[in-house]
């Protein structure tokens, strides 16, 4: 009897045609992570051709860096300066193909965080045997600039996604689907 209800076959047509929209919203969010991550991608990107600029001026004249006392002293800061920007690079090709997983937000934090403390290692004025050129240490600060709106960016789309999923009833196709909420960086 109830299955020859209008009001039956009303409710349950609201009731999944509701349920697609809100899977096609959570679908939607998720897939504008992984597009935030894009540019943050490209700026984040800079870091590395800066990184070899650093290294390719260094080659090319070092003079700039090596000393008479031990030619080799900068030697560890540069070698240190490119072992980050490779696993930074890494870490950013994990987090292309996982920028909802934990452990490819952490990777990266860890990497840009380790890319960081090594420039500042290289330019810091302790470390008077090695000169990079005022030209490359103002686009790094450039960079550090340029790549804060993108993280908030990313950061925002972030939370729109942790956001739907956490809300009721939409937190109930989460579960069902497996979306799982996201770290920012």
């Amino acid at each position: 009897m109830l299955l020859h209800s209008g009001w039956f076959w009303l409710l349950l047509s609201v009731l999944v045609f509701w349920a697609l929209g809100a899977y096609n919203r959570l679908v939607r969010l998720r897939a504008q992570v992984g597009q935030q991550f894009g540019p943050l991608e490209s700026v984040l990107m800079n870091y590395q051709e800066l990184v070899h600029q650093a290294v390719t001026a260094a080659a090319a004249a070092p003079q700039l860096w090596a000393t008479s006392f031990a030619p080799d002293l900068g030697a560890d800061q540069w070698t240190r300066l490119q072992v980050a920007a490779s696993l930074s690079t890494v870490a950013m090709a994990r987090m292309q193909s996982h920028p909802l997983e934990p452990d490819s937000v952490n990777a990266l934090q860890d990497a840009a965080s380790e890319l960081q403390d090594a420039w500042l290692a290289l330019i810091h004025p302790d470390v008077y045997y090695v000169s990079v050129p005022d030209a490359l240490k103002q686009r790094w600060l450039e960079l550090d600039l340029l790549v804060q709106p993108e993280v908030q960016r990313f950061n925002a789309a972030i939370q729109d996604y942790n956001q739907a999923i956490a809300q009721y009833p939409a937190a109930l196709l989460a579960k069902v689907f497996q979306f799982h909420p996201a770290t920012i960086l």
